[in-house]
């Protein structure tokens, strides 16, 4: 078992270019615990349970995008989105990490997870509201006595499952870094 905290950033089109219809850049803030449930020779697998919290900030950049453009009031539309605002999300994540010890102090390891999450902004992409957080990260963490520190690149995909319109979800790339307290330590079985 370890718990930690983290900080991250993420935006969309920093490292891939995925859209150039709106800006989404993220400051991350994490408190993470992970509970080991299977551990074997080199080979782990942990449940992970992270509450977090994005300080976003978001744009729309197309002027004649569609969602204006069929709008009975685009220049409204416009105007409401087509300004950098503040975004803030809660999200509670749960997902499962593959961890492989190449040494007894060193891991790598692959991360996925799902989360509820709450969005306080309207943007054209995603409705207010009730959403949910996609991560994928892959990773490496060393450990010193009973503190060990992590770096992971991460992907991650925002919508709301079509419970509310607009759906079309945010996505961004970024890194966070992590220090955590481990309760036991992880070790290459032999």
């Amino acid at each position: 078992m370890r718990i930690g905290v983290l900080y991250g950033f993420a935006s969309q089109n920093t490292i891939l270019k995925q859209d150039s219809d709106y800006t989404y850049k993220s400051d991350i803030f994490k408190f993470s615990s992970h509970f080991n449930i299977y551990s074997k020779n080199r080979h782990a697998l942990e449940l992970l349970v992270e509450p977090s919290y994005y300080k976003s900030k978001h744009e729309s950049l197309n002027y004649w995008h569609a969602f204006y453009t069929s709008s009975e009031t685009p220049d409204l539309y416009r105007e409401q989105y087509m300004k950098l605002k503040d975004v803030e999300e809660y999200v509670l994540n749960l997902g499962v990490i593959y961890r492989f010890c190449l040494l007894s102090d060193l891991s790598v390891y692959a991360l996925g997870n799902v989360g509820p999450m709450y969005i306080d902004t309207d943007t054209e992409m995603l409705k207010k509201g009730f959403a949910f957080s996609d991560i994928f990260a892959l990773g490496t963490n060393y450990k010193m006595n009973k503190i060990s520190f992590d770096v992971k690149c991460m992907i991650r995909h925002v919508s709301n499952a079509n419970l509310q319109k607009p759906n079309y979800g945010l996505n961004s790339v970024g890194f966070e870094f992590g220090v955590y307290y481990e309760f036991n330590s992880y070790k290459k079985n032999r």
